[in-house]
């Protein structure tokens, strides 16, 4: 019987989903080795809260889901270089988060309804820390260049997830939550870990399970 979904594409999202939540939580509960130092640039002062783009930046972790899922089940390399390359990625990220640590000043944020409400949810479930590079570029980033140029994806396909990059570039800073030197950050380490991957090829550090030969 055929089976469907592949075990490298499960092993892989183990992989992925565990490093992302080690990473983010695991280095918030890490003592400050330094205090946190705030890289807004004038630019960023004079961007205006836009509470609406909340929607673009919490629509982003089903954008993940679906985006890595597809890319772990185009085949075993391109899944376990992508995840490789990630999780090299995320730990980058955290000895940014321990020994480079970012905040930022955000605004209060006025008016009443959906909009503005969730973005005071945001504000106090996810303290101005953690910030460079921001992991919310990082993973939407992957999420487009890791299906880039695979013909078994269609246009329209791929077209989506470099779109949904653009937009969440631009969530992060029309909530406030991230500040600019945080997106070219995240977009070089992903490059970066992208071109380790191809050069170490982790592919052959693991064997490929042989199917079994049906008997004639």
């Amino acid at each position: 019987m055929k089976q469907r979904v592949p075990r490298t594409a499960i092993a892989c999202g183990a992989w992925i989903a565990g490093m992302q939540l080690f990473v983010y939580y695991g280095t918030r509960a890490l003592p400050p080795v330094r205090p946190p130092m705030d890289w807004s640039l004038p630019l960023d002062e004079a961007i205006p809260l836009i509470p609406a783009w909340i929607t673009v930046y919490f629509l982003a972790y089903v954008t993940w889901v679906t985006g890595f899922w597809r890319i772990l089940c185009l085949g075993r390399t391109r899944a376990i270089r992508v995840s490789f390359a990630y999780g090299a990625a995320l730990l980058v990220c955290g000895l940014c988060f321990v020994f480079l640590p970012c905040t930022m000043e955000r605004p209060a944020v006025a008016g009443e309804g959906l909009f503005p409400s969730l973005v005071r949810l945001l504000y106090q479930i996810d303290a101005p820390s953690n910030l460079l590079p921001s992991i919310h570029v990082l993973a939407s980033y992957f999420c487009w260049r890791g299906m880039a140029g695979c013909r078994e994806v269609p246009r329209a396909q791929r077209l989506f997830y470099l779109v949904f990059f653009v937009l969440v570039c631009l969530s992060i800073l029309f909530v406030k939550q991230h500040v600019l030197v945080d997106i070219p950050a995240a977009v070089v380490l992903a490059e970066g870990t992208f071109w380790l991957a191809r050069a170490v090829g982790p592919e052959r550090f693991f064997r490929e399970k042989q199917q079994p030969q049906l008997r004639r």
